[in-house]
C-alpha cells in the first residue's frame, strides 16, 4: 500500500492543470524538462520540477510566458524565479493596494546615508549602499517599510567576481530587491515563494524572455527533413565531359577511369559517390576552374667552359 501511495504522489506532482486569465495550462515533468528549464536540464531532478509545478499552479503562474522560471546551473539546488513584472502587475490588480514607493540609500557628497527616490546617483562621488520601499494598503495606518543592503544581494558569478547586471545597472538592482522584498511581506498570500532573478545569484541574460509554445516545439522535433535533390543526367554528362578535356577522365563510356576525379572531388569533400543536384553544381565550377598540372622534363644546357673558368666563384 504504502509503495503505490508514493507512486500516486510522484505521477501527482508530475503534472498538474489549471486555468490562468481564461487560459487552460497543462504542465508535466517532460514539457519542464525539455522546453522549460534554463541552464543545465540533466541536473533537474524530478524532485524539483515537482515543487516548480506545484508553484505555478498554487501562484496561477504561466511559465510559457515567462511568468515562472526554473533555473539549474550544475549540481546547485534549482532556483525558482517568477518574471520581472508578475510582483508590479499582481500589486496593481489587487484591490487592497494604494501603491508604492521605492529607491536607494546613497552615502551623500555630504557623507550623510539619504534614502532617495528612484535610482538616480553621482558614480564615484557618492557611495551606493542599499535601497528601501514603502507599501501602501487600504485600511493600514502604516505602511510595510523595508530597507536592504547592497553587499547581501549583489549578485555574483561562481569564480566570485560581480555579474554584468549588478556591474552596469547596481541602482536598478537593489532597488528592485526591496520593492519585491516588500511586496512580499505586504502580500503573503499573492506573492509567497515567489523570488526574482536579482534576489539570486543569477544574470537574466542567461534567462530567455522568448514564449514557449509547446505544440510548436514538438511539431519541430518531429519534423522530417527534406531529402536533398538527387543529381541529374545531364550534370553527370557534363561532368565527364569536362573530367575528359581537363585530365581528370581517361578512356570513354563504361571504361573510362573516373580515379583522378574522385580524388579532386575528395579533396573538397564531395563524394562521387553520393552526389547531389547542389554538390554536383559546385564539383562542376571547381572542375571547369581546374588546370591540370603537366610535368616538362628540364633539358639541360651546356654550360660555357670559357665563362667558368674565368670566374673563380660560379654561382
Amino acid at each position: 500500500m504504502g509503495n503505490n501511495n508514493d507512486n500516486t504522489d510522484v505521477l501527482a506532482m508530475g503534472r498538474v492543470e489549471y486555468e490562468v486569465n481564461g487560459e487552460k495550462i497543462k504542465l508535466t515533468s517532460t514539457i519542464v524538462k525539455k522546453y522549460l528549464v534554463s541552464g543545465n536540464p540533466s541536473q533537474i531532478t524530478d524532485e524539483e520540477i515537482g515543487v516548480f509545478l506545484q508553484l505555478c499552479k498554487g501562484q496561477k503562474l504561466n511559465p510559457f510566458l515567462r511568468e515562472a522560471y526554473l533555473v539549474k546551473f550544475g549540481t546547485r539546488p534549482a532556483a525558482m524565479i517568477v518574471g520581472k513584472d508578475t510582483f508590479t502587475k499582481r500589486e496593481s490588480r489587487n484591490p487592497d493596494s494604494e501603491g508604492h514607493e521605492a529607491g536607494i540609500i546613497v552615502v551623500n557628497l555630504k557623507k550623510e546615508v539619504e534614502q532617495r527616490s528612484g535610482t538616480f546617483y553621482l558614480k564615484g562621488k557618492e557611495q551606493l549602499v542599499g535601497g528601501w520601499t514603502k507599501v501602501y494598503k487600504k485600511n493600514r495606518k502604516y505602511p510595510t517599510e523595508i530597507t536592504v543592503t547592497l553587499d547581501e544581494y549583489i549578485g555574483k558569478k561562481a569564480d566570485g567576481s560581480i555579474n554584468s547586471n549588478w556591474t552596469q545597472r547596481p541602482a536598478t538592482m537593489i532597488r528592485k530587491v526591496a520593492l519585491v522584498q516588500g511586496l512580499r511581506e505586504a502580500y503573503p498570500e499573492e506573492f509567497e515563494g515567489l523570488y526574482v532573478v536579482e534576489e539570486m545569484d543569477i544574470d537574466d541574460k542567461e534567462l530567455s524572455t522568448d514564449p514557449v509554445d509547446p505544440e510548436k516545439e514538438l511539431e519541430k522535433e518531429n519534423e522530417v527533413p527534406k531529402p536533398p535533390k538527387p543529381v541529374q543526367t545531364e550534370q553527370k554528362q557534363y561532368l565527364m565531359q569536362l573530367g575528359v578535356q581537363k585530365g581528370l577522365v581517361t578512356g570513354e563510356g563504361k571504361d573510362s577511369d573516373v580515379a583522378k576525379l574522385e580524388a579532386f572531388a575528395n579533396t573538397h569533400k564531395i563524394s562521387l559517390r553520393a552526389l547531389t543536384y547542389d554538390n554536383a553544381n559546385e564539383l562542376l565550377k571547381l572542375v571547369e576552374a581546374y588546370e591540370e598540372i603537366v610535368d616538362v622534363e628540364s633539358t639541360p644546357v651546356e654550360e660555357n667552359k670559357e665563362q667558368i673558368a674565368d670566374d673563380p666563384e660560379p654561382f
